[in-house]
């Protein structure tokens, strides 16, 4: 406490209600092809119509934006990334009535989804040698900038004008000329795609001047908050390694991968033990208690192209693991009729037999198999992780649940940080942990804890590194994935006691 030199009255103040906070649990990651939209830039996406307007609307090319549209159905925050082999905009330039380059209108993104755009230039409607400049599409007007004048130095610049404002296009200035009056067709624009399995992967950058890309964009946990991470449709080895190599190394998300289209059961068990004769495949076998495979692709109705299309499970999965978080918590499986049900499918590329099932589901297989349950519908029918050694984490469930507790302790922790290295942070430590447990307890996520932060963990050699060190022992809940009845049927003259 500070040293008062003079009288009088002095009032300060301590704070020992800190409380683990709650974090989002399904904050999905999507690495994909788009016809439009920034690329390699982390974008927060809400809702479909934004998807759309951002990164305009899937194809059989973008299965990304199939993923994420299923996702957002069910979740609330998505951060996708666009990739691209290339950057190119569509444009078209501006010319004068002496033919020389006034400027040139082009695409605010890169992409096809501008080709086809068309700039009006004509005589303002209030002022003459200004100019109304409308953007449209399908030939309506979708923006219209009026009293837009050539000289730079006006509040109405043409080109300051419509890239402060425009959604659709900017303007590369070249000051000096007159625009022509006419209606300009913007072309040139191309998606990038397909694109290599590298530009999914992307570079660990070292930002500002080499900026990360790919799936590097989702590696820092510090600054990115994800839970589940995906490339829909792509499997590629290199691009399944480093999904699951981002989600181990952070400790806090879930990999979904897909496999690839028109495999049958026998095929996707090789493809994922690394003894399929696809090219790209996997050459050793997946195993990874951050990562889930989930099997047949699923079929759904496209109402931007009026057709059906199949998509790989992954945007279906993240959406049932949204719907998990919303109706019961992390660490209920994301499957079965009352959780695993799968909203908007017409089909199944295969509905997996008990037998295939079976196959599926032992002897360190590790398929979550979709099935097509006729009085029910599509579902979800299995919960196990990459790993393939016997233990808690080998289900989805318990590995979410330990990803909650991780990440929400860890942020409750960074509270007492620089704090002393003694008894009373122990306790502190002990306060920050234990009604986080008791509450997944009492949500049926743990049958039993107990937190241990005392000399026992925290020996003179721990305290001399400036360490404080705390275990928190946890026995998780497991799911009834296994139900077993038995009937007993018994001659008219027997009692139920007696049985």
């Amino acid at each position: 406490m500070a040293v008062q030199v003079s009288p009088g009255v002095y009032v300060t103040e301590k704070d020992f209600s800190a409380y683990a906070p709650m974090l989002a649990t399904s904050i999905f990651g999507v690495v994909g092809t788009a016809s439009k939209g920034p690329v390699n830039e982390l974008t927060l996406i809400t809702d479909e119509d934004t998807l759309a307007g951002v990164f305009g609307t899937p194809d059989g090319t973008h299965l990304a934006l199939y993923a994420a549209a299923r996702y957002l159905k069910r979740g609330k925050q998505l951060l996708f990334v666009r990739v691209a082999s290339y950057d190119a905009h569509a444009e078209i330039d501006a010319l004068d009535d002496l033919s020389a380059t006034a400027g040139t209108f082009k695409a605010a993104s890169s992409g096809s989804w501008a080709n086809g755009l068309q700039v009006k230039v004509e005589d303002s409607t209030y002022y003459s040698g200004a100019y109304k400049i409308s953007v449209l599409s399908g030939g309506i007007a979708v923006e219209v900038f009026d009293n837009c004048v050539i000289n730079s130095s006006s509040a109405d610049h043409w080109a300051t004008k419509i890239n402060a404002n425009s959604s659709y296009i900017t303007v590369v200035d070249e000051d000096g000329a007159t625009l022509a009056s006419a209606t300009y067709t913007l072309a040139g624009g191309d998606d990038g795609a397909p694109v290599d399995y590298s530009d999914y992967v992307g570079i660990a950058g070292s930002p500002p001047s080499i900026p990360s890309t790919g799936l590097q964009l989702f590696a820092n946990g510090e600054t990115v908050d994800v839970n589940i991470l995906a490339c829909p449709g792509v499997t590629h080895r290199s691009v399944i390694s480093a999904l699951i190599s981002i989600c181990e190394s952070r400790g806090d998300c879930l990999a979904l991968i897909d496999p690839p289209f028109g495999l049958s059961v026998q095929e996707v068990v090789d493809w994922h033990n690394g003894s399929s004769a696809l090219d790209d495949a996997p050459t050793v076998a997946l195993g990874s208690s951050y990562a889930a495979l989930y099997y047949p692709w699923v079929q759904e109705y496209d109402g931007h192209s009026d057709s059906q299309v199949w998509v790989p499970p992954s945007g279906h999965v993240a959406a049932a693991m949204a719907f998990t978080d919303q109706v019961s918590d992390p660490w209920w499986a994301p499957a079965g009729i009352a959780r695993g049900l799968l909203g908007g499918v017409l089909s199944i590329e295969h509905s997996p037999t008990q037998g295939e099932r079976d196959f599926m589901y032992s002897n360190q297989n590790a398929v979550n198999p979709i099935c097509n349950f006729n009085s029910q519908g599509a579902v979800i029918w299995g919960q196990r992780t990459l790993k393939r050694t016997p233990s808690a984490t080998d289900r989805v469930n318990v590995r979410r649940m330990v990803l909650f507790l991780r990440k929400t302790i860890a942020t409750a922790a960074t509270q007492i940080v620089f704090e002393p290295g003694d008894e009373i942070t122990y306790s502190a430590l002990i306060n920050l942990i234990e009604p986080t447990l008791e509450s997944v307890r009492a949500r049926r996520g743990i049958i039993d804890f107990k937190v241990i932060c005392d000399a026992t963990t925290n020996t003179p050699d721990v305290v001399d590194r400036n360490e404080v060190r705390g275990v928190v022992l946890v026995k998780p809940t497991k799911t009834a994935e296994v139900i077993n009845i038995q009937f007993t049927l018994l001659p008219s003259g027997a009692t139920f006691v007696e049985v």
